[in-house]
Order: structure tokens, then C-alpha cells, then sequence
């Protein structure tokens, strides 16, 4: 026979995990937006749903109808919001998100992956650099690349090379398999951009070099297939916030293979506001050396 004390403690149990079980789901939504800059602190954005503090704010943070936003202290937010563009909330500044435009049926699962698979990790943010030179624990790297190679699409396109550490300016260099240069660009910015650079199927090199001299070398697989995507990858209204979503779906899934690619498809994205370094190093944070 169950004392009272055990039949409490077995009710308070009960309760207790429904509680747990209704509070899990309750922050859960649709979706009516996303967070696609934050300039300040990221302890600074303040998001109230349904009475419940959204934890840890980060950039590609979903937010759902009738959710109220602060932006305290120094920072300012940007939002996409489906129906109504980008909106932004300043200095101090409050936003209740309206209903997202558009039948749920229009927004696809974007932003359910976004919610169950990107965030999680955006906000840990592993950081993880690849391909690394001498020195401290960046020193000089390739973030996005592997040592053993990754598949690249054929064609003809911009490319962007991605550098972490080192002392500007950068050369970046594409040579074939017979060493020979087919595309060269210096920059002082850490984003090396390579303009309508036309590789056909074969095997290249990716030489980085900085000022002091460094020099690093990653090897791609031109290939002619694309890399595999996400299924039914549809909505919402802002292309840039869809090829964060897929990109970093890429690179996730297949790390040692494709997170160059995954680069390249963001880079090639219209530029809507997003913060794209956060989600370069997202993407840059899958796999290992």
C-alpha cells in the first residue's frame, strides 16, 4: 500500500512532466520570420512567447505570430518577416510579429528546419576550423575546406574562399592538375572573391597565401552532378534565409564533401540583411581536420 507521501510524490511527478511536456511544444510555431541580424549583444535580444522567454536569441532564430521583441541597452534587431519584408527593431525599441502572409501551406518547412536543426547548433556554434597553418589556434586556415579534398559543382561562376587568420592582404590562386593557374585575386578582406572563374570536371588546388608569408593548399574535386538537397525545402518569402536554410543543411550532412559547395550556394543568394558570417562559420563548424 502506497503511503501519501509516495502517492504526493507520485502526482507532484505526474504533474510536473506535463507540465515539461506542454512548455517544450508551446514554443514551438510555424513560424512568421526570422532574426536576420543582430548588431550588439546577442543578451540583448528579448523575445516573449506565449509568456515564455525565448532562450539565447541568435541570428536565424524563427519567430512566431504575436511574439514581442525588445531590443535593450545598444543593440538593434533586423527581421524578415513573411508579408511584411524586412523590419527593423532599434535602439530600446519593441515589435509584436504579426501573422505571417500567406497560407501555413506557402511556408514549407523551412522554418521547422531551421527550428529543429539549424538552431541547435548555431546556438553552440562548435567552432571548428579545418584546413589550419603554424601558429596559435587559428594561425592561418581554410575554414571551409578538408585536408582531404571536397567536391565542387562545374561551371562557370563567382567563388568565394573563406580565410581565418593570417595577415592581409591574402592571394588566393585556383591551379589545375598540371599547376597550372586558372583563376588568381588578391584582397585585403578575409573574403577572397574570385569573379566568373570556369572550371570544367578535374582535379585543382586551392592556394591561400598571406602577407607574412603563409601558404596553405586544399585540393577540390570538380565535379559535374550537383550536391544532393534537401527534400521539399519550400518557403518563406526570403531567398537569402532559404539558402542559409539549405546550405547549412548541405554542410551538415556532408561535411567532408560538400561544405565548399555549401559556401558557394549562400554566396550566390541575394543579399537581404542576412549575417552571413554567422552562418559561414555555422556551416565551417560541421565535420573535422
Amino acid at each position: 500500500m502506497a503511503s501519501s507521501f509516495q502517492t504526493r510524490f507520485a502526482s507532484a511527478v505526474v504533474a510536473a512532466a506535463s507540465i515539461l511536456a506542454c512548455a517544450g511544444p508551446s514554443l514551438a510555431c510555424d513560424g512568421a520570420g526570422v532574426i536576420i541580424r543582430i548588431d550588439g549583444r546577442p543578451q540583448d535580444v528579448q523575445i516573449t512567447r506565449a509568456g515564455t522567454m525565448v532562450s539565447r536569441p541568435r541570428v536565424l532564430e524563427v519567430v512566431c505570430r504575436d511574439d514581442q521583441i525588445r531590443a535593450l541597452g545598444e543593440t538593434s534587431i533586423v527581421l524578415s518577416i513573411d508579408g511584411a519584408g524586412t523590419v527593423t527593431v532599434g535602439r530600446g525599441g519593441a515589435y509584436t510579429v504579426p501573422n505571417r502572409g500567406g497560407a501555413p501551406s506557402m511556408a514549407g518547412n523551412v522554418y521547422r528546419s531551421i527550428d529543429e536543426q539549424v538552431m541547435p547548433d548555431m546556438k553552440r556554434l562548435p567552432w571548428n576550423v579545418r584546413l589550419k597553418g603554424a601558429g596559435d589556434d587559428f594561425g592561418f586556415a581554410l575554414p571551409s575546406l578538408t585536408a582531404g579534398g571536397q567536391k565542387l559543382s562545374a561551371g562557370s561562376r563567382p567563388l568565394l574562399v573563406r580565410l581565418v587568420g593570417g595577415t592581409a592582404p591574402y592571394k588566393v590562386e585556383i591551379r589545375d592538375a598540371n599547376g597550372a593557374v586558372v583563376a588568381s585575386q588578391s584582397s585585403e578582406n578575409h573574403e577572397v572573391q574570385l569573379a566568373a572563374v570556369t572550371l570544367a570536371p578535374g582535379a585543382y588546388r586551392i592556394v591561400a597565401s598571406d602577407s607574412t608569408p603563409r601558404s596553405l593548399e586544399a585540393a577540390v574535386d570538380v565535379v559535374q552532378e550537383g550536391p544532393p538537397r534537401p527534400d521539399n525545402l519550400a518557403g518563406p518569402s526570403d531567398p537569402e534565409v532559404r539558402a542559409a536554410t539549405s546550405s547549412t543543411l548541405l554542410a551538415r550532412d556532408h561535411p567532408g564533401d560538400w561544405s565548399f559547395e555549401a559556401e558557394q550556394q549562400l554566396a550566390a543568394a541575394p543579399d537581404e540583411g542576412l549575417d552571413r558570417d554567422k552562418v559561414y562559420e555555422l556551416i565551417e563548424s560541421y565535420g573535422s581536420d
